[in-house]
């Protein structure tokens, strides 16, 4: 180590000494990112460690994640007390595992200071408790619909000529289930424990995709009744138009549209949701619009599920029945070129798994100048990487 990298690590073992004196903590949110403090922590780990030991680091780490994951889907964690300590024996009798197994998968998680081991019994520390509700409940969909795929993305790599998924029927997911030419949705729903898990953790980051408070949807207001103003495509259960209505009542419940598939608008109608006067249509996205002449047509948490030949199929589905004043509003995540915040990275890796993809300014422009489209303007929530792009049609 030179003299110059001991310099940089005293000064900022320095720096984190002084933060320490006000450090109040860390966000209990999911899927933030460090604060500054923790930042500089993890900083002085990078200069400390070296390149021998980040491998060995990276090896354990990786290991121990899927451990971790064993352990919630075995109930181990589960099964051990809030309190005190449980014995290797007591163990494999709550979880029904066998002794040796659990043995060496709490190896690794004692290693790395997850659990504490005493005399071949176990307890808990403050964060592997945390596992054990809401922050397991989390972890596992990333781990299932993410880290479970890319540790064979190497492999896929090789077999599909280093390239992005071109369709999501043929992506990471379907290839590593064995099921290429299903969809995403065909797959997870012979699955509904991992299909609970995702819907989950989609509740659980809405703090990171906000509705409404940073687009002004009143000027889709329209005195003719006959227009439709809001067109949901691929909206779900109508939880993103009931959102919307409620905060601007300006727009008329029976100017607006949902669409989606059969099922998911069934189960819009069971949850009456929807404001009485919605229109519901069913309709596959990637075919022809049929709702002419809009004022908007909405697309949330539509396009990053989306490859950009499949992203550019569907909006030119829509852009033969523009309007001259129509507009299309995407709301997603629009990511620096640089890097992006830990939730839009972990998102855009679980996209790259399902044939998705979170994307930049400079990647939505592309995206929209192929479909035959301009883009009018980029708004963004407060303080996130989550917006609105705004896109009409190209002048002639």
């Amino acid at each position: 180590m030179t003299a110059d990298q001991l310099n940089r690590i005293q000064a900022l073992a320095a720096e984190i000494a002084d933060a320490s004196k006000t450090f109040k903590g860390s966000s209990e949110l999911f899927m933030v990112d460090s604060p500054p403090f923790l930042k500089k922590c993890e900083k002085l780990v990078a200069l400390v460690q070296s390149p021998a030991e980040h491998a060995t680091s990276l090896i354990v780490r990786t290991m121990e994640t899927a451990v971790i994951r064993t352990l919630i889907s075995l109930n181990v964690l589960q099964a051990i007390p809030t309190a005190g300590f449980i014995s290797l024996q007591c163990l494999s009798v709550a979880t029904q595992t066998q002794e040796s197994l659990l043995e060496r998968l709490l190896r690794i998680v004692t290693r790395t200071g997850f659990l504490i081991s005493e005399n071949g019994a176990y307890s808990h520390t403050h964060t592997s408790l945390a596992y054990v509700g809401q922050i397991g409940a989390l972890f596992a969909p990333c781990y299932d619909e993410g880290i479970r795929g890319l540790i064979r993305l190497p492999e896929y790599l090789f077999v599909k000529d280093k390239e992005e998924a071109k369709s999501a029927r043929h992506s990471l997911f379907t290839w590593n289930e064995g099921q290429e030419g299903k969809s995403t949705f065909e797959i997870l729903s012979t699955m509904p424990a991992r299909t609970e898990g995702i819907h989950t953790l989609a509740t659980n980051v809405q703090h990171l995709r906000p509705y409404t408070g940073f687009f002004d949807y009143a000027k889709l207001a329209s005195e003719d009744r006959e227009r439709f103003v809001f067109v949901d495509v691929g909206g779900g259960n109508g939880h993103v138009i009931k959102e919307i209505l409620q905060a601007f009542p300006q727009i008329q419940p029976g100017q607006c549209v949902l669409e989606d598939r059969a099922e998911t608008l069934e189960l819009a109608r069971r949850t009456g949701l929807l404001p009485a006067g919605v229109q519901l249509l069913e309709h596959d996205y990637l075919t022809r619009q049929p709702i002419p002449n809009a004022k908007a047509y909405h697309l949330r948490a539509v396009a990053y599920n989306l490859g950009d030949a499949e992203l550019v199929q569907l909006l030119k589905q829509i852009v033969p029945v523009m309007g001259s004043d129509s507009k299309i509003l995407i709301a997603e995540n629009i990511l620096s070129d640089d890097k992006g915040t830990a939730f839009s990275t972990v998102s855009d890796m679980i996209m790259l798994c399902i044939g998705g993809k979170e994307r930049t300014e400079r990647n939505f422009r592309e995206v929209l100048d192929e479909a035959g489209l301009a883009m009018d303007g980029i708004h963004r929530a407060p303080g996130l990487e989550f917006g609105i792009v705004e896109a009409s049609l190209k002048m002639p």
